[in-house]
């Protein structure tokens, strides 16, 4: 009722009405004369009109701040939202109009602040989120997803997601939506590393239920390949390891009960052979065991501050009466700076590391030859360098010397060589307990070179970057 009385029409007749109205009682009461009458009417009616105007242009102004808020809204312009103190139809359309103002900018907040969330989850989320639309063509991907597929934004935008999977040729987009499989791919990222990858696709539906789309989440599961495939060959490496001494040992041991015991030099040396096994397998339990303690962190660094220079000359003069009694073919040439050079190390276990290093020249260098240890400083690091004219490390197998077990060639595996095949990666180990490095160079045929590397504290040093010339 209250619309009704406050209605533009309704005003509109109570003023005509009213006008007439008034008309009629002075022309009833002093019985005007038509030209009176004529003149009077005319009158009303310029005032009844000039009133509608007035009424009428208020209404126009309502509503064409209705249009120009309106139009702000389209521009997602919500400033300056304020309320019209009229009370007809058009002034209260208006006010709602704000509210609705209102209401849209704080579910646009909201969504911009949802988005902005999603956008940050799905940036840094490592693993990569693909999404398409209901035609399989791709419309959103992430950064990890970029990255792993080696793609860019533009690139990837539009495009079928099975093109981009590289599977067209096993799955279709339908095949996709209806089985939702579990898929192993291995692709190149954008560093040009080999990755696997696993993907699993999920149905996105809209809130009816249709399908819209489908989501393909990448999971980079080339580490935990790894892990499981170095698994695998440590098992068989150490099964490989002990299975050959403890076959060795068995054979001698059966050829003694079967009567070889009663040949005093024969049983002598199937003794031997059988102690030497079982030391080899003893040694090899014991790196193991020392390896287990490495990753479980068990193992701790007894440090101390020594002078560098004196502990390396320590060593390679104890190698020097090794040499002189065992390998006369070899010569140990020394590239050591007089000056003094004060590090933080276990001796102990750095003394393992090098140990390890020259045995192996002595081992997989046939013909002999220098092994050339050089010392230097550069950089806050002290840098120790061990070269043999050997037979060399493939290129192929530069990066995995220092895995568990690993050799280069299988006839390193005989009794000439012996070894366990994990010397180099406890030196690994310790020199990463030492904060510091280990790597290897060489052509694959003309031996090769290990280079340590220890943090250098100028703290514990004298401030001279001058080196002096090295001693022989």
């Amino acid at each position: 009722m209250n619309k009704f009385f406050n209605s533009i029409v309704l005003k509109g007749v109570v003023i005509h009405l009213l006008l007439f109205g008034i008309f009629e009682i002075m022309n009833s009461t002093y019985y005007l004369s038509d030209t009176k009458a004529l003149l009077l009417f005319f009158i009303f009616y310029i005032v009844t009109l000039s009133l509608l105007i007035w009424y009428l242009s208020n209404l126009a102004q309502t509503a064409n701040n209705i249009s120009n808020q309106v139009d702000n809204f389209l521009n997602n312009n919500y400033k300056n939202l304020q309320k019209s103190t009229e009370n007809d139809e058009l002034s209260t359309a208006y006010n709602k109009l704000i509210m609705l103002g209102h209401e849209i900018e704080d579910r646009q907040e909201h969504l911009e602040n949802q988005r902005n969330q999603l956008e940050s989850i799905l940036t840094y989320l490592v693993d990569g989120v693909i999404t398409t639309d209901r035609h399989g063509h791709i419309n959103l991907a992430n950064h990890a997803a970029l990255n792993l597929l080696d793609q860019s934004n533009d690139g990837i935008l539009g495009k079928e997601l099975i093109e981009i999977l590289k599977i067209s040729d096993k799955y279709s987009f339908h095949d996709l939506l209806q089985e939702e499989p579990e898929l192993i791919l291995n692709t190149v990222n954008c560093e040009g590393a080999s990755v696997i990858l696993r993907v699993n696709f999920m149905l996105f539906r809209s809130e009816s239920g249709f399908i819209s789309g489908i989501i393909a989440v990448l999971h980079d599961t080339t580490e935990q390949e790894k892990t499981e495939r170095d698994r695998r060959l440590f098992v068989s490496n150490v099964s490989h390891e002990l299975r050959t001494p403890l076959t060795s040992v068995k054979a001698y041991l059966e050829a003694l009960n079967d009567g070889a015991l009663a040949d005093p030099d024969l049983a002598a040396s199937f003794v031997d052979v059988s102690l030497n096994e079982t030391d080899r397998m003893i040694r090899m339990i014991g790196e193991l065991l020392e390896l287990s303690r490495m990753d479980q962190d068990k193992v701790k660094l007894h440090t101390e501050i020594i002078n560098y220079v004196d502990f390396i000359n320590y060593i390679l003069d104890r190698f020097d009466k090794i040499i002189e009694k065992n390998y006369s073919n070899f010569k140990i040439k020394r590239q050591i700076p007089r000056q003094e050079i004060w590090l933080e190390i276990d001796t102990d276990k750095l003394s393992q590391v090098i140990d390890n290093i020259i045995n192996n020249a002595f081992k997989y260098s046939p013909n002999g030859g220098t092994i050339t240890v050089t010392v230097w400083c550069n950089n806050n690091k002290a840098f120790t360098s061990i070269a043999d004219q050997g037979i060399g490390i493939p290129k192929p197998a530069l990066s995995k010397v220092f895995d568990r077990f690993y050799r280069v060639d299988n006839s390193s595996r005989n009794s000439q060589i012996g070894g366990t095949g994990l010397g180099l990666s406890i030196a690994h180990d310790i020199m990463k307990l030492h904060k510091g490095d280990i790597q290897v160079t060489s052509d694959g045929k003309n031996g090769s070179t290990f280079t340590l590397s220890f943090p250098y504290s100028d703290e514990i040093n004298q401030e001279n970057n001058d080196w002096e010339e090295f001693a022989e």
